[in-house]
């Protein structure tokens, strides 16, 4: 689900476009962002005072003593090469990840936080690096197809068997789980939930530049954009969904990182997800809300009733509900191709009055 922001709150706090990818049927009650939207509004009736700073505080950073993972034999921890700072290697224009276009980067970061962590001495955890390399291929290799067929030649690099540049653990003095909370939840009163909502991408963009040498990564796999892949080792129990920081005006930083929380509800994300994440890095809005791009909820019902199986709506088979985690059964609709730069033209988006892509 995505998050917008007023221009009092962006002056102050930067918040987020999160896009969730699991059961979209439960987000009928999220309507997008309007003045009277209870939950996370787009302006002073969000709930959070607008001076933020002397309320709160300002996010000074965190320490950590390790935060390169050492994998035994496999992984070598990585020195950077390089000194990076704030002149980014990439072409920032739109974000890290500007189009579905050469070489791209996605950069594995496996994070510490406030309410998970990984052991990589653990059985259980070892297999869960693992589907998240599958889920890496096959929605690599789903976008990689999809970018051909309509004429784009895409190499996305994420071995980080291959290269080590492309993997990370580290933490962060963050929690995860207020992605999962609703103000109407008590929790969202308290000065914690409200300092580690608001402050949750700052955190993430100061702990990618402390500890991940992008200029190295760029050098290294001779790709020219990033994707930023945060994995949580969420538990079952998880609430939270997956979603992504994408690209807005102003942003601090231009890392576009999708946070993948790995279970939720019960269910292991599947390759799918992965993939609706990754999009949105590239502009696809979310096709089971309104508001992004002009995208109305008379559209939003009507996709629902033919039960479209965009990507962007759905990361399961829509007439089974079951997900697969050795393909990608999803489809790559004229909406969202042009939304991602693959396309010059959308005939839904002129039959209905959608607002351009990023790309045009």
């Amino acid at each position: 689900m995505k998050r917008k922001m007023t221009a009092a709150v962006l002056a102050i706090a930067v918040t987020f476009s999160l896009c969730a990818c699991d059961d979209w049927d439960d987000y009928d009650s999220y309507d997008g962002y309007d003045d009277s939207d209870s939950d996370y509004d787009s302006d002073d009736s969000d709930g959070y005072n607008d001076n933020y700073d002397d309320e709160y505080g300002d996010y000074s950073g965190y320490s950590d003593e390790d935060p390169y993972f050492n994998y035994e034999d496999s992984y070598d921890a990585y020195e950077s090469t390089v000194t990076y700072g704030g002149d980014y290697p990439f072409d920032t224009s739109i974000g890290s990840a500007k189009e579905l276009s050469g070489k791209i980067a996605i950069v594995s970061m496996f994070i510490n936080d406030r309410s998970s962590s990984w052991d990589f001495e653990n059985s259980e955890d070892l297999e869960t690096v693992q589907t998240i390399m599958n889920n890496l291929k096959v929605a690599s290799e789903y976008l990689e197809q999809v970018s051909s067929d309509y004429g784009h030649n895409v190499d996305f690099i994420y071995d980080w068997n291959e290269y080590n540049e492309l993997f990370y653990n580290f933490s962060v003095n963050s929690d995860y789980t207020v992605l999962g909370q609703s103000q109407d939840d008590p929790y969202a009163d308290d000065s914690q939930y409200s300092s580690d909502y608001m402050n949750f991408d700052n955190i993430m963009w100061d702990a990618i530049s402390n500890n991940v040498p992008t200029a190295d990564v760029l050098s290294k796999t001779g790709a020219r954009q990033v994707v930023y892949m945060a994995y949580y080792n969420s538990p079952d129990s998880n609430t939270a969904r997956s979603c992504t920081r994408n690209y807005y005006d102003g942003m601090e930083y231009p890392y576009e990182v999708c946070y993948i929380m790995i279970k939720e509800n019960g269910i292991t994300e599947p390759p799918a997800c992965f993939a609706h994440e990754i999009l949105h890095a590239f502009g696809a809005p979310d096709l089971y809300y309104a508001g992004d791009y002009g995208i109305t909820q008379e559209y939003v019902d009507y996709v629902e009733s033919i039960r479209l199986n965009d990507l962007m709506r759905v990361d399961y088979d829509p007439d089974t509900y079951q997900y697969s985690y050795d393909s990608i059964t999803n489809e790559i609709t004229d909406i969202t191709a042009y939304y991602i730069g693959l396309t010059d033209y959308s005939e839904t988006v002129n039959e209905w009055g959608f607002e351009k892509s990023q790309h045009r």
